[in-house]
């Protein structure tokens, strides 16, 4: 798509201008720049609902609710933030106010405690599952909170800062979300170490060998 700039004869290419432009054009009703923003974000966005919510309809459901919220509240954005950190903003407080709805988020400490009552994953499991999928599982295994921080952090990129303004927390809470998250993560994905065989039993040696 093109628009011309009313200050010059150039055409100007929607697809060039960055996230944050092309929100402040959609904030003044510019309905096609707004179009070409979706379709950079919905990926994105589904992306990250899909990590932060358990069914995939129901994900692709936030996901939209997410834009549509974002289109309705853009003439008030004050662009104290990106526009990908007020969406990521926006799609937090979605899931977090889906799982308040079906009253089943429990607290971060609480769910930690969960965590390490579980033990290790089943040998089957370990077995059977490749590093991604063991990925995709454990993350699901984290507080929604600090899923959401690794996630911020390590997929998408944001800083501490843009994380804190996503979750609403200080800087400070945002590091102790991470340290714990990459702790379990690190810990429950032990078996995918480079080095680690995880389609033999435990390597034997002899007396005084080495292994």
């Amino acid at each position: 798509m093109n628009v011309r700039d009313s200050g010059h004869n150039d055409i100007l290419n929607l697809e060039d201008l960055t996230d944050d432009e092309l929100a402040g054009a959609a904030a003044v009703g510019d309905a096609e720049a707004f179009e070409v923003l979706v379709r950079r974000m919905s990926p994105i966005l589904l992306r990250y609902m899909r990590r932060m919510v358990d069914e995939p309809s129901t994900a692709e459901d936030l996901a939209q609710e997410t834009l549509l919220d974002a289109w309705k509240g853009l003439p008030d954005f004050a662009f104290r933030s990106s526009f990908r950190t007020w969406m990521f903003a926006v799609a937090h407080r979605k899931s977090v106010d889906y799982y308040r709805r079906r009253r089943d988020l429990p607290t971060d400490g609480e769910r930690f405690t969960e965590l390490v009552a579980q033990g290790p994953l089943p040998a089957a499991t370990a077995e059977h599952s490749a590093l991604m999928d063991a990925l995709r599982v454990e993350l699901g295994n984290l507080p929604h909170t600090s899923r959401a921080a690794w996630w911020l952090k390590e997929v998408e990129g944001l800083t501490l800062v843009e994380i804190s303004q996503v979750l609403r927390i200080s800087t400070g809470s945002v590091r102790g979300h991470l340290q714990r998250a990459r702790k379990f993560l690190v810990t429950r994905l032990a078996p995918w170490q480079p080095g680690t065989r995880h389609d033999e039993g435990p390597a034997t040696t002899g007396k005084g060998g080495r292994s």
